[in-house]
């Protein structure tokens, strides 16, 4: 029986590049795992099994995520990845993160049999405060006039409340037809605080400045024109605005 003789390279059937055949084994046919993966990528797109097979490789992994979906613990939302802790909306990782932190305490205290305390950093954050405070004098010493003026406002502002004019606000914003009396667009009563949009009581003459907390000196705003106007008169404020 005559024994094949054993070629010492081959050439491969996709790229014609040789490759040397080792001394056992199978003869390869192609230089390397590449060009076999490539050349049968090739040949699957010329009958378009390839798109179908991705289609139905894709339609399987959906199929897969919905079946192992499981509820967020926190907003009971759908997670398709079942690997997930929570959904990752920020309440529902800041809840997270707050009850992995809590555990680690439980757990802490379990083992060690105290809690977990951070008294050297505390013991720091004291002596650079009282270090700061012995180096910089008060605000009050160092700015007197400010000091005297800020006494002022306070002042009169209790002086304002002993004698102010009780209302509510839903009067003011009744009266006003809740129109905001600085952007002359309607408030929805619905919306709650602290959305920009939301209703607020502004003061015409600020307070800052000597205005009085009475029906005559207030109107119905928006609490981001509110804040945007901040303690300018109305002038100011329309320039602002």
């Amino acid at each position: 029986m005559t024994q094949a003789i054993r070629p010492a390279f081959i050439n491969c059937v996709r790229c014609g590049a040789q490759k040397r055949v080792g001394r056992s084994g199978p003869i390869p046919t192609y230089c390397s795992a590449n060009c076999r993966a490539a050349l049968k990528y090739e040949r699957s797109q010329l009958d378009g099994r390839y798109e179908q097979s991705l289609a139905e490789f894709r339609q399987r992994t959906v199929e897969r995520r919905e079946a192992a979906a499981r509820p967020c613990p926190y907003c009971d939302e759908a997670m398709p990845n079942p690997r997930r802790k929570q959904c990752g909306k920020p309440d529902c990782k800041r809840a997270f993160n707050a009850d992995r932190m809590r555990d680690w305490h439980h757990n802490y205290q379990a083992e060690r049999g105290q809690r977990y305390t951070t008294d050297r950093m505390n013991e720091g954050q004291r002596a650079y405060g009282k270090r700061r405070r012995e180096e910089q004098v008060h605000w009050r010493q160092r700015y007197p006039e400010v000091a005297a003026a800020h006494d002022a406002r306070r002042r009169m502002r209790l002086e304002q409340a002993r004698t102010a004019e009780v209302f509510a606000p839903v009067d003011v914003h009744t009266r006003d037809e809740w129109t905001c009396q600085l952007c002359r667009r309607p408030i929805d009563h619905q919306v709650a605080w602290p959305d920009p949009m939301s209703a607020s009581v502004d003061h015409v003459v600020p307070l800052s400045k000597g205005g009085l907390h009475s029906l005559i000196n207030v109107q119905s705003a928006h609490l981001g024109c509110n804040s945007s106007k901040g303690d300018r008169v109305a002038g100011e404020a329309e320039a602002v605005l």
